[in-house]
């Protein structure tokens, strides 16, 4: 007697999987209390598709009051797969400022996706990734750091626009800090690397429930970070150009501070070693020096020990 065996094919067995995760997240999130009745308090708000590259893409968006909410996507179903907040690890928690990353997708190919926020969900909408890069730029990222009142922002968006460039963005969620990597930075059509310039006009805005801020400056207006930027108020270093220091003599950290803190090991501790260290940001760092009093992790400790150091080699 011959004995059939039933399989179910590769692609709808995967697509049974996906459906199941889906489907899960939304039952944990009623179950927790997080899908609440439809309110416009809860609705995704000013939605935007920065860091476009031709296998990643960044969706943010905003809501009226804090909701757990996450983003679906697929190629022919926005349903086919889920991705969380950057800050989630296992289920959605409740941000009012929402930053999705997408990652390992095809290039030059177009996506469906929809975003889940509480009980709510959008229309079915859009993107598409960029074509593969035949270079990177080797220009030193944005850095910078925003404050509420004396206290620094613990959560909010960092958006950098220039003139026929696509838009770049970074989460504001270490003490206030934010970086803006741009060496995969496109066009505005995303065809091309874009190659800016120290003159090339750059405008950050800051957003956040608490408030929003601009800043208006030249690619090569800083070699460090940017000077700390307060939520309501407008700093325009175009028009009024930042003043140049008059050359000092710089200190010269010695061996046993290079050693612990240069993590670039250019000879010199500053913005560059900060940014590296933020990189690293969380448990089982990837560069184990950034963990600066080895605890096995990279928290605010190691910013502050960091922020310690650069402010007293800065000030000698």
């Amino acid at each position: 007697m011959k004995i059939f065996k039933f399989r179910i094919p590769t692609i709808l067995g995967i697509g049974m999987i996906l459906f199941g995760i889906i489907a899960g997240v939304l039952l944990v999130l009623k179950e927790q209390g997080f899908i609440s009745q439809a309110s416009p308090d809860i609705k995704a708000q000013n939605i935007t598709i920065t860091n476009i590259t031709d296998n990643s893409v960044t969706i943010s968006w905003h809501t009226q009051t804090p909701v757990a909410s996450f983003l679906t996507y697929g190629q022919t179903n926005p349903n086919e797969q889920a991705v969380l907040d950057e800050r989630d690890t296992k289920l959605p928690s409740a941000h009012s400022v929402h930053y999705v990353t997408v990652k390992n997708l095809l290039p030059k190919t177009e996506y469906l996706y929809k975003i889940i926020s509480g009980k709510t969900a959008t229309d079915i909408l859009k993107f598409t990734t960029a074509t593969p890069a035949s270079s990177q730029i080797n220009f030193r990222p944005v850095i910078g750091s925003s404050f509420a009142g004396d206290q620094p922002l613990d959560e909010g968006i960092a958006y950098l626009s220039m003139a026929d460039a696509s838009l770049q963005s970074a989460l504001i969620k270490v003490s206030g800090n934010f970086l803006i990597t741009l060496s995969q930075i496109r066009t505005a059509d995303f065809a091309e690397v874009f190659l800016p310039t120290q003159d090339t006009t750059v405008k950050l805005t800051i957003v956040s429930a608490k408030g929003q801020s601009n800043i208006l400056f030249k690619l090569g207006d800083f070699d460090k970070e940017l000077p700390a930027v307060k939520l309501g108020e407008d700093l325009d270093f175009i028009s009024n150009p930042p003043a140049i220091p008059s050359a000092t003599p710089s200190a010269s950290p010695s061996l046993q501070d290079l050693s612990r803190y240069d993590l670039n090991s250019d000879g010199k501790i500053n913005s560059a070693d900060n940014a590296i260290l933020l990189q690293n940001f969380g448990g089982n760092p990837k560069n184990k020096k950034a963990d600066l009093n080895g605890d096995g992790k990279v928290n605010q400790k190691d910013v502050d020990l960091m922020s310690r150091e650069i402010s007293r080699f800065n000030s000698l």
